[in-house]
């Protein structure tokens, strides 16, 4: 069973967030816990969610192949780099690329 890392870039606290956490009534997997800032609830029902839930039954289906079909194993897991500017794969639209095409 896996679980999330969120990181707040308010106040620059991390937690985690376990699959239990996630069917919390209250909400609190959605709110940092050094700050108390909260992820919008919407963003957390149609996004954060639901991409847990298949990140989860992606890697539960690897791990059923391997003990069932005797395959190698793998586990899929998600890192975010497209926050910062700097980040790879950022695209670039300096003056010395080709990019005179975008306006």
């Amino acid at each position: 069973m896996g679980y999330l890392r969120i990181k707040c870039y308010y106040c620059g606290g991390t937690w985690e967030v376990y699959h239990r956490d996630l069917h919390n009534r209250y909400k609190k997997a959605r709110e940092c816990p050094h700050c108390f800032q909260k992820i919008d609830e919407q963003t957390w029902e149609k996004q954060i969610f639901p991409a847990y839930n298949a990140l989860d039954d992606a890697n539960r289906e690897l791990f059923k192949d391997h003990l069932g079909h005797h395959v190698p194993l793998f586990e899929v897991s998600y890192e975010s780099n497209t926050i910062f500017k700097n980040a790879k794969n950022w695209p670039s639209y300096s003056d010395d690329d080709d990019s005179s095409d975008i306006e």
